[in-house]
């Protein structure tokens, strides 16, 4: 389960997702807002009025080619950038209650009944306010979805306490960004604001813990980012940067094993079920039931 903010977000991981659902996991991915505040890339058919609408669809078709079988919006608006006016919204995702929010994944934790948690860093990747709630609220989740005592009214509602296993946070990594800055830099190319945070909060390789293959879903992945069309002007980050670099950084996702209910591993892990015996129970995906889709 992939717990993150925004439509895109799930780029990131969308390789292992792909991965493990082929393998027979019950992929879900949790999108809190539908990215009302972002700005919208020339020539796509969207308005200020209508942009949630607009990336719902697009997250919705990204998820089909990421074989996503679980996709669940939270219905919170879209926070915008740290000191925007957009943080002020009385339904943005920045003035909701971490409680609150956190009620909502629990209940989809306890409903599909992952194994694996996927999120955010502590900083939220490039400190987006939204990212960063969605950290807090995924850790939340991942240490009270198997306490009874945690909203016991989804019990009264016929859910049972359910514990992952693990969660993972995405990493950003040093080595993975240094061809790209280097070019941009060839280039002349001014870093962007994003592109600055990204170089400063990359983790240093060592600090990776688990380093997936996902060399095979490359054309998925890329197809599956080429969905969010809104999202991709001309002017940002990612559309600077030569296609060939891209696909060979996309080969490899990494992260940080953040919390584990098992043992931890010497070494880095090249599986994210690493230590858990059964990926995905036929009687879990079975008796699962979609909630707020």
């Amino acid at each position: 389960m992939a717990v993150f903010a925004h439509p895109d977000d799930e780029q990131g991981v969308s390789g292992s997702l792909l991965k493990y659902g082929r393998m027979g996991a019950n992929t879900t991915l949790i999108c809190a807002t539908r990215g009302e505040a972002g700005e919208i890339a020339p020539g796509v058919d969207a308005t200020p009025e209508n942009l949630g609408q607009v990336r719902e669809q697009e997250m919705r078709r990204a998820a089909q080619v990421a074989e996503i079988k679980h996709l669940y919006f939270l219905d919170y608006r879209d926070s915008g950038m740290a000191g925007t006016a957009e943080n002020e919204h009385q339904q943005c995702l920045n003035q909701a209650s971490l409680f609150d929010v956190a009620a909502q994944v629990t209940r989809i934790v306890r409903q599909e009944k992952p194994q694996v948690l996927l999120t955010f860093d502590a900083y939220g990747g490039y400190g987006h306010p939204d990212h960063i709630q969605m950290h807090k609220v995924a850790l939340l989740a991942f240490f009270v979805a198997g306490d009874p005592r945690a909203y016991p009214e989804q019990l009264r509602a016929g859910l049972v306490p359910w514990a992952p296993k693990k969660l993972y946070f995405g990493a950003f990594t040093k080595s993975r960004f240094a061809r790209w800055y280097e070019f941009m830099q060839e280039q002349g190319q001014e870093m962007t604001e994003i592109a600055r945070e990204f170089q400063k909060r990359a983790l240093p390789d060592e600090a990776v813990t688990a380093r997936i293959d996902v060399s095979e879903f490359v054309d998925l992945k890329m197809q599956s980012l080429k969905c969010h069309a809104s999202q991709l002007g001309p002017n940002t980050f990612f559309a600077r940067i030569p296609e060939e670099f891209r696909r060979e950084s996309n080969k490899t996702e990494t992260f940080v094993l953040a919390e584990s209910r098992l043992p931890r591993p010497d070494g880095v892990e090249t599986d994210l079920f690493a230590g858990i015996a059964d990926v995905a129970p036929a009687e879990i995906a079975d008796e699962s039931e979609e909630l707020g889709t």
